[in-house]
């Protein structure tokens, strides 16, 4: 089966708006998504870099319902 190279983040909000963001998955490993998801949690806001314009949104986790993250990978990290 062929390594999917592009990914989705959906985004649903507490008032029920939706985004809808697309990545490259380069560089993609259970350790770095774990990595990246303790830091947000930490900072308590979702960090997305974003390529054009080249700009970095910050987004605090209490406005967000639901994060989607498409498709997903094979095996998730364990917690």
């Amino acid at each position: 089966m062929a390594e999917v190279s592009t990914g989705f983040l959906k985004i649903r909000y507490n008032d029920g708006r939706t985004q809808r963001f697309e990545y490259e998955r380069i560089g993609e490993t259970m350790a770095n998504v774990a990595k990246v998801i303790q830091e947000g949690l930490q900072l308590g806001v979702l960090m997305l870099q974003l390529p054009d314009p080249d700009r970095l949104l910050a987004i605090p986790f209490t406005s967000i319902h639901s994060i989607e993250v498409v498709p997903r990978r094979r095996r998730c990290p364990a917690w």
